[in-house]
């Protein structure tokens, strides 16, 4: 199998040095897994155009590997769904969620044992007026505190975990709350303003979980065909804070507040001309109407054994 992998090199902020360790480390990786592996480093904002380029030249791999968490996944996705590309995930992210659903390991060397043995199979991915989510999209608190941590690393130079305590603590004195209009869709037209709510948090999956009961939420697969929707009803900062860190685990827990929809399709109004959404942990502002839609079997990937 040919493999063409492509690492997210931190648009330039990652010295020579370092990318050339981590291109060697990589090879080494692969080496011995019976692939033959070519390894690019590529800023982010070129990214998906390299897959496009890659998979519609005249020498084009048996799959295209991205190296890096599910972020980067997101951002090459719209490149790859429906042109017939395969897509790996080599998982160097923080939670690697769509890798681990993949059935992928997040030890490098197994990753690349999994990746070269891999099985082509085809997943679903959501859509929100026109871009692409892989895991999830969230609205309300989860977005606001993705914002507040990246502020926080801005301004003081922290990390990740240190600074999510600090942004989640100012989202929940906060305690934002949205007025929405929530029409949904089973594959026919619904009313619209079917389902006002006032909410904290929406959290709309790409396929089903399991609720959690005695355990973390797993997806129970990738080709539902439907979108899970989960709307809190939470009146307390403490269970805002389960859910939002349900959401950072990737789908929240807390189902006695949640109500919950298998949908084809969503359209979200609201009293304000855009909203703050997340994809896949990335943050970016959205007009309204927000409008899902499900896209069954959209993207093709290399699934090891595990996979759901």
């Amino acid at each position: 199998m040919r493999l063409a992998v492509l690492v997210n090199d931190g648009a330039g902020s990652v010295s020579a040095g370092d990318r050339d360790q981590e291109r060697t480390s990589i090879e080494a990786a692969f080496a011995g897994t019976g692939a033959e592996v070519e390894v690019s480093m590529v800023a982010p904002d070129r990214m998906a155009a390299t897959v496009r380029r890659l998979w519609e030249g005249p020498d084009r791999p048996d799959a295209i590997v991205v190296a890096g968490g599910d972020g980067t996944v997101n951002a090459v996705a719209g490149a790859a769904v429906d042109t017939g590309a395969v897509l790996g995930v080599l998982p160097l992210g923080t939670f690697n969620h769509f890798a681990k659903d993949l059935g992928i390991p997040t030890e490098r060397s197994e990753a690349a044992a999994a990746l070269a043995a891999g099985r082509v199979i085809s997943v679903d991915v959501g859509e929100v007026n026109g871009r692409l989510f892989v895991n999830n999209s969230v609205l309300g608190a989860y977005p606001e505190l993705v914002a507040v941590r990246d502020r926080l690393r801005d301004q003081r130079g922290w990390g990740k975990v240190r600074a999510v305590p600090v942004a989640a603590w100012r989202v929940l004195r906060a305690f934002p709350v949205h007025r929405l209009d929530l029409t949904v869709g089973t594959g026919s037209e619904a009313r619209p303003g079917s389902h006002r709510v006032r909410t904290p948090f929406v959290f709309v999956g790409n396929g089903s979980y399991t609720d959690g009961t005695g355990g973390p939420a797993t997806r129970t697969g990738l080709d539902h065909g439907a979108l899970e929707v989960l709307v809190a009803r939470t009146g307390s900062r403490w269970a805002l804070a389960r859910a939002l860190l349900g959401a950072l685990l990737s789908h929240p827990d807390a189902v006695r507040d949640l109500d919950r929809h298998d949908v084809t399709d969503l359209r979200v109004d609201g009293r304000a001309s855009r909203l703050r959404v997340a994809l896949d942990g990335e943050i970016c502002w959205m007009d309204l109407p927000l409008r899902y839609r499900a896209r069954p079997g959209a993207l093709r990937v290399l699934a090891g054994p595990e996979a759901s």
